[in-house]
């Protein structure tokens, strides 16, 4: 992969968790494209999606709506035990969110 290839796509993705009474939306349209070799930060104030969005980057979650392409593959065509081996997941999932 050489260093001008998209490693991580994010196309409109929403993340909406359901209670019996509430709805909370996390993440509305997100779209981001990080770049192989690229350093990227991620800020905001508490609530605002952080947390939420690197758990989706890392393959802990899904989106409710969207598409997510990792290394030129939709996440949602990947199995539980690609989504596990994953070394970029597994990098993503190892980031602290402060706040």
């Amino acid at each position: 992969m050489s260093s001008s290839e998209t490693l991580i796509h994010l196309a409109d993705v929403k993340k909406v968790f359901y209670t019996d009474e509430v709805e909370t939306h996390a993440l509305s349209g997100i779209h981001l494209d990080i770049k192989q070799g690229e350093y990227v930060s991620i800020a905001g104030p508490s609530g605002c999606g952080k947390s939420t969005l690197l758990s989706i980057l890392g393959l802990l979650d899904t989106p409710s709506e969207g598409q997510y392409v990792l290394n030129n593959h939709p996440v949602e065509n990947l199995s539980l035990s690609e989504r596990a081996e994953s070394e970029t997941a597994k990098s993503v999932s190892s980031f602290r969110v402060s706040t």
